[in-house]
């Protein structure tokens, strides 16, 4: 019998694979949709694909957890962007979702508010499509996909999640057009600024002092968000 173990890693078939993914989202104001990032693959299975940008957790570099193998991620080419929010919201596996081996996968939902400058192999694409399987990604990125936007939607319901879109600084209308974009529904003026109020009571929020063009061309006043890094829970959820 040869000793498997003196073969280099990558010659050695693999039994299992574990990935991380990125769903990474941004709202595109030209077009007023959400939007999210995807790689064109270059190695098989799927070369010339479009897929979410993905890492092996150590894959040929030493990953401790799964945070150093997000980070990794984030650094690497397939994203290199700063992110605004990442959290964890799932795992998936099975034997036929890669055809490559038994494979699972840790997905998150990320969100860049910044302007970012895109490599040739990525580009932004309506989250609609993709969560609907009407852009067709390899492997089950679909499903992964639609998960994140199930997500988006009901922890939007009762954070500020949605603000995290704007930046750090907005106006009470943009506050409005984002809250209505993610929950797929008209928002109340008077329900997003009574939250923007409670936010800015518990030391979220502050005023500017400066103002910002908005709808027809008026001058909106705009906030900053001192805890850009954190959420804040409303203690009514937009349903109620």
């Amino acid at each position: 019998m040869p000793d498997r173990t003196a073969l280099p890693a990558e010659t050695l078939p693999r039994a299992y694979l574990h990935t991380i993914d990125l769903c990474v989202l941004r709202y595109c104001r030209d077009s007023h949709a959400l939007q999210i990032l995807l790689n064109r693959r270059e190695a098989e299975p799927f070369a010339g694909h479009w897929a979410l940008p993905g890492i092996v957790v150590n894959g040929g570099v030493e990953d401790l957890t799964l945070a150093d193998a997000v980070e990794r991620l984030r650094q690497s080419s397939k994203v290199g962007m700063p992110l605004a929010w990442i959290e964890q919201v799932g795992t998936v596996g099975d034997a036929f979702r890669d055809p490559r081996c038994w494979s699972s996968s840790t997905f998150y939902l990320a969100i860049v508010s910044e302007p970012v400058q895109l490599a040739e192999h990525q580009r932004f694409f309506p989250l609609q499509d993709v969560a609907d399987a009407s852009s067709k990604l390899p492997f089950d990125h679909n499903q992964l996909v639609a998960a994140v936007q199930d997500r988006l939607l009901s922890k939007s319901l009762y954070s500020s999640l949605p603000l995290m879109f704007l930046g750090n600084e907005f106006s009470a209308p943009e506050a409005v057009n984002i809250f209505s974009l993610v929950l797929e529904r008209p928002v109340l003026k008077t329900s997003i600024r009574q939250r923007l109020l409670k936010m800015t009571e518990a030391g979220h929020l502050q005023e500017t002092g400066r103002k910002k063009s908005g709808d027809g061309g008026r001058p909106q006043a705009t906030v900053e968000n001192l805890k850009p890094a954190s959420l804040y829970l409303f203690d009514r959820c937009f349903l109620e």
